[in-house]
């Protein structure tokens, strides 16, 4: 790990007294907080950092429990709710005047919501959201997503750190041999500790997030991005239309890795000319009160309990709406 120059390193405690380390970009004169907890290395999230701090919010990279600087241990989807609150609370407490966002995107979204369960926060932002386990493993039609799940639980879902991805033969030959034996008794074979078995179990054992009496509590405004090639669109959907409060949705043709899973360059080229999605992100900022980084926006986000902003990939516009 190389230790970002522009950041400063944080700490705080949990409830059960473990130690949380991520770092803080910070413009000159802080407008508001963000909070981005993340198993996948707090100090590669630097762009998205410096993006906010642009906006002029301080933003803490915190690394989840078990995961890189961060003490504890690594278990996947288990203790965001918990942590998130303790980190929360860390930050309202050193700045109790400024505006919080919780934001992140696929398993970061995941962190974000559940640390707004029990805490109170000013606006959540989420891209590609991975709801839970159970969205996780299966599709919207049921069947076991096997090659993303075999694939990310051997990359990312054993220890501290992560490992490189499995060759595609070896990938192939693991979901294979999930087809054929089933997925606990096939992960036995490789080389996986008790403590990841018990994890891979339970990936499979858990029920889908029930959303309403998860996040039903959760009185914030939410803007929401989702792909319309991203395999969590539908969990996406599905988050939107439970969200008591005010929630924009942003839709467009990209995929998990938003803008970077366009191939067409021509359509790459017309959505960084509109703008792209920070702008959205602007206006919505702009709308909802909160600091943004443009003294005027290009698009007017409509008011509204549920608005919607589409990207349309031949003219290059953004489509701006109330839809409730």
């Amino acid at each position: 790990m190389t230790p970002p120059r522009d950041a400063r390193p944080h700490v705080c405690r949990t409830d059960d007294g473990v130690a949380l380390h991520g770092w803080i970009w910070e413009p000159e004169t802080p407008r508001g907080v963000v909070l981005v907890r993340t198993p996948y290395g707090a100090w590669r999230h630097g762009d998205t950092a410096r993006a906010w701090t642009r906006r002029g919010y301080r933003c803490l990279v915190q690394d989840v429990r078990g995961r890189h600087c961060s003490e504890g241990e690594w278990n996947p989807y288990l203790h965001e709710r918990r942590d998130g609150a303790s980190a929360v609370a860390a930050l309202r407490a050193q700045d109790p005047q400024l505006p919080l966002i919780l934001s992140g995107g696929s398993y970061d979204a995941h962190a974000a919501l559940e640390g707004a369960r029990d805490v109170d926060v000013d606006a959540l932002v989420l891209m590609v959201p991975a709801l839970g386990l159970a969205e996780t493993a299966w599709d919207a039609h049921g069947r076991p997503q096997l090659y993303d799940r075999i694939g990310w639980w051997h990359q990312h879902g054993r220890g501290s750190r992560s490992f490189p991805p499995l060759s595609d033969d070896e990938l192939r030959a693991r979901v294979a041999s999930a087809e054929r034996r089933g997925v606990e008794r096939a992960a036995r074979e490789w080389g996986w500790t008790p403590t990841v078995l018990a994890g891979w179990r339970r990936l499979w054992m858990t029920p889908p997030v029930d959303l309403d009496r998860a996040y039903g509590g959760i009185d914030a405004p939410l803007l929401l991005v989702r792909g319309d090639d991203d395999f969590f669109h539908a969990d996406a959907g599905r988050l939107a239309a439970a969200w008591r409060a005010d929630v924009h949705v942003v839709d467009g043709p990209w995929g998990h890795r938003l803008g970077a899973d366009i191939r067409d360059e021509d359509v790459r080229d017309r959505l960084r000319d509109s703008g792209g999605i920070g702008a959205v992100l602007d206006a919505w900022l702009t709308r909802t009160g909160l600091p943004s980084g443009a003294s005027s926006t290009r698009h007017i986000v409509p008011a509204g309990r549920r608005s919607r902003s589409a990207f349309e990939p031949l003219s290059g516009h953004w489509h701006h709406e109330r839809t409730a």
